[in-house]
């Protein structure tokens, strides 16, 4: 059977109801509900696969759901945890497409990603549940403010204040905990999205601090209404107080071992793509497009992969992230030109590295280097201790931008 490539679809349920071409990453949900993390981090770079994985494990656990069509023949449906298919709530937020201008702009753009889960968890209270009664009384306050944002020019507006943000998740994992009596799995995808938009705005460190340090400690503290979180973001974003009261917040970097195979391809996972697909794998595609180090794992970047085979061509395919910026502004502050150099010329180096992002530092050499790592720039060859680093350019096509980065 020839299956359609998901050029551009980042999201499970469709990928699998239209009979796009999927590589098996559901052991993923079996990792995660053996780690048992009360609050997670996963970073990596954009287009390894984030948001597809979040959305899977969405359609997993979602009760809402009847996800047996779209599970049947995958891996986790072998295992033990295949009796917890849609056997819990799941809260799923993402943050991707949200930006603004300034502070207003910026909660309301949050707020819409809000409104969607209470348009979503409404509709099934709505015929059973009493909107009056102290369980769903807030809920339904914060409700009817969500629908009054604005969405068109002309339409009424609620201001999206600290309160309504702050509040917001929080009554609605109550509100899903007393509906369901089980505590919901809360899935933020590309959580340091508004931060980094924020950052180019100028108004990061009144945004951190204020409206998004309230709603993500709120959201995510331990209370007796979160069952798990987890996020995926690009960075780990430290030292700006987003993070304040969250107990027992675990990261999983790109030097992590755990989840390293789930996020892009790895070289088994490629070659079975290419065959699959009509294609040899060959030492071209591999240096064009393999080298990146995850947790001690090979992978490919399948954004590229996927382009390669719908192209038919050897190009540059790599999708600039959204912290380009951020690393065009490190550039200026230091003399990094010898080390740039030594990596063009296929070179390695060995430097200190900062993998926790941190605005607060953006002039030091460390946090350079750690974005660079983080945005899929660069890839770790040897771990030597104590933050210290052997760094390269993973590949021939990633190169390419690298050049052009330095030369602007």
């Amino acid at each position: 059977m020839v299956h359609t490539l998901p050029i551009g679809v980042d999201d499970f349920k469709e990928i699998r109801e239209k009979d796009h071409y999927y590589i098996d990453k559901t052991l993923m949900i079996r990792d995660f509900l053996t780690y048992r993390n009360k609050v997670s981090l996963i970073t990596r770079p954009r287009r390894f696969g984030k948001t597809l994985n979040m959305t899977m494990l969405r359609e997993f656990f979602d009760i809402t759901k009847d996800s047996k069509a779209i599970f049947k023949d995958l891996e986790i449906m072998n295992t033990e945890q295949a009796d917890l298919l849609n056997s819990r709530p799941v809260i799923y937020l993402t943050f991707k497409n949200c930006s603004g201008r300034n502070m207003g702009e910026m909660s309301i753009s949050l707020a819409k990603a809000i409104r969607n889960e209470y348009l979503r968890y409404e509709s099934i209270f709505s015929e059973t549940v009493d909107k009056t009664s102290d369980d769903y009384f807030a809920f339904y306050k914060i409700y009817n403010m969500l629908k009054g944002l604005k969405q068109e020019k002309g339409e009424k507006t609620y201001n999206a204040d600290t309160f309504l943000l702050k509040s917001g998740l929080a009554e609605l994992k109550k509100s899903v905990s007393v509906f369901y009596n089980k505590n919901p799995l809360v899935i933020i995808d590309e959580y340091d999205q508004p931060l980094i938009k924020a950052h180019d705005m100028g108004f990061r460190e009144e945004f951190s601090k204020g409206i998004y340090g309230s709603f993500l400690g709120e959201a995510l503290k331990g209370n007796d209404y979160l069952g798990q979180a987890l996020l995926t973001g690009i960075q780990h974003v430290v030292k700006e107080s987003i993070f304040s009261g969250v107990n027992n917040f675990i990261v999983y970097t790109v030097v992590d071992e755990i989840y390293a195979p789930y996020f892009g391809l790895t070289e088994n996972e490629t070659i079975k793509a290419l065959k699959d697909n009509g294609f040899e794998h060959t030492d071209e595609i591999r240096n064009y497009y393999n080298g990146y180090n995850f947790g001690g794992v090979k992978v490919y970047n399948p954004w590229s992969i996927l382009n390669y085979m719908l192209k038919k061509r050897l190009d540059s395919f790599w999708d600039k992230t959204s912290t380009n910026g951020l690393i065009r502004e490190l550039v200026h502050f230091a003399d990094f030109t010898k080390d740039f150099e030594k990596l063009i010329k296929d070179d390695q180096v060995e430097v200190y590295v900062n993998l926790e992002a941190s605005f607060m530092e953006l002039k030091e050499p460390e946090t350079l280097w750690g974005l660079l790592v983080n945005s899929g720039y660069l890839t770790i060859v040897e771990d030597l201790g104590y933050q210290d680093y052997i760094l390269r350019i993973p590949n021939n096509e990633v190169k390419e931008e690298f050049r052009s980065l330095i030369a602007s």
